[in-house]
């Protein structure tokens, strides 16, 4: 089957590739938060699905549980936490800013807003580190 992704970074570069076209474009538009947001949240879902090794079935719960979130905090929580990984502050800044866009700049509520072109900014910035951080990760446990 042709252009089968069988990844979470596949599914990621896939987004990646429209998010940078559509915000190099100058095309700033609320959808790129929410996609920002999504775009990171399955760049740290790839490291959790290919690198985390569950030794037990506590912990093989705990990835499973984790892989069904949607919050960048939980995210890296068990990224630094159970795998021991650090995530560099600037990354994890930048992540921590976007928490949350993927909901509330798609639907009504209490909490919703429509973001600024600075916040789209932010996700831009935020895509950029997270997409860095996971390639370099990634690798540097492939070659051990």
């Amino acid at each position: 089957m042709a252009g089968r992704m069988n990844t979470y970074a596949e599914f990621a570069e896939n987004d990646y590739k429209f998010f940078r076209q559509s915000y190099d474009s100058g095309n700033k538009g609320s959808a790129l938060a929410a996609l920002g947001q999504s775009i990171c949240e399955r760049y740290l879902k790839h490291i959790i699905s290919e690198c985390a090794h569950p030794e037990n079935e506590s912990e093989a719960v705990s990835k499973e549980s984790v892989l069904r979130t949607h919050s960048l905090r939980r995210l890296m929580r068990y990224i630094s936490g159970d795998m021991g990984i650090d995530i560099p502050d600037e990354t994890e800044s930048a992540l921590d800013r976007i928490d949350g866009f993927y909901f509330t700049t798609r639907y009504p509520g209490d909490d919703s807003f429509i973001p600024t072109e600075r916040d789209i900014d932010r996700a831009d910035k935020a895509v950029c580190l997270c997409r860095d951080f996971v390639f370099r990760t990634t690798s540097e446990i492939e070659q051990k």
